[in-house]
């Protein structure tokens, strides 16, 4: 019998991949697209309803929110990242359905206890689920999430894929630079779409939900400016530049250094070996390159934004 997976978000980058990989396990994926521009708490609950009208579903993976680090419209923050998460939380509480809820690694600052608007909206949704009685869940904290299928990111992109992309397109690669900082040496935890979805795929599988808050990314921190000199390596006219940020970032919020603590895999016996970004690159390289050769996208939606 097929099993069914309820995904918010399933267009974005995160959904449409877990729905692929999900769809090669023989599940089915039941996509919740809701396209509002405002948030309406009670058209979400019933459009959630009429979507879910007759279906057993083996678990909720909840991707859906914005995703970006530079907004600062607290209303709609509240509203698709807090409030569309306690829909979601009460609806698997009262049907007695597993959630994922995909948290992010921004939520741990820059060491000096700033946190973006962003940040502290994923602080209250994780607060919704340790808090939401009779409620089955994981709770994953992203880290640097990076693989195919980011152009619609635009400026949100991985710093990866921005490189890539910004390679392929200007033969240039751009790496912010800040004071008491040498260039080029922030570094933070890369985990490659692929893993983060078999994770869940594995946890959902094997019914591993712990009703706790766990890391998710590699164990491992990569310098960006080891990271650009590789993309660069591979194509000698390729030059690497250091730009200030834009004027308009918030630069309390830059997070400097990220590195996962994954210990909790072997815990719960899930057996996976992260991808290498160094063997994941090359491929990436291939992908994008196709896309920007066959000119679907226009040269605007490509153009790099700075990382």
């Amino acid at each position: 019998m097929t099993k069914n997976i309820l995904v918010t978000g399933n267009e974005g980058f995160i959904g449409s991949n877990f729905a692929l990989q999900a769809k090669k396990k023989k599940y089915n994926v039941i996509g919740l697209d809701w396209k509002k521009v405002n948030w309406d708490s009670s058209d979400y609950k019933n459009y959630l309803n009429k979507v879910t009208k007759d279906i057993k579903l083996e678990s909720v993976v909840h991707f859906g929110a914005i995703a970006s680090t530079s907004v600062a419209v607290r209303q709609l923050l509240r509203g698709f990242n807090i409030e569309a998460l306690q829909v979601i939380a009460d609806f698997c509480a009262l049907r007695n359905i597993p959630l994922v809820f995909a948290s992010s690694a921004a939520i741990y600052g820059n060491g000096d206890n700033y946190l973006s608007p962003y940040a502290n909206s994923k602080v209250q949704g994780e607060f919704i689920l340790n808090n939401t009685p009779n409620l089955k869940f994981q709770t994953l904290r992203l880290f640097n999430t990076y693989g195919f299928n980011e152009l619609q990111k635009q400026g949100m992109k991985s710093f990866i894929s921005d490189m890539i992309i910004s390679s392929l397109q200007n033969k240039k690669i751009f790496i912010w630079k800040f004071d008491n900082m040498e260039s080029g040496l922030q570094s933070r935890d890369f985990i490659h779409v692929s893993d983060v979805n078999s994770i869940i795929l594995k946890i959902i599988f094997s019914d591993k939900y712990t009703n706790q808050t766990l890391d998710l990314g590699t164990g491992k921190s990569y310098k960006f400016i080891d990271l650009a000199r590789f993309i660069a390596s591979i194509d000698n006219y390729i030059t690497i530049e250091f730009t200030e940020p834009p004027v308009v970032y918030d630069k309390r919020f830059y997070q400097k250094y990220t590195c996962a603590d994954i210990s909790w895999l072997e815990r719960l016996q899930i057996e996976i070996i992260p991808s290498d970004p160094y063997k994941s690159i090359p491929i990436l390289i291939n992908q994008y390159k196709k896309f920007l050769n066959s000119n679907i996208f226009g040269i605007d939606y490509l153009n790099h934004r700075y990382r």
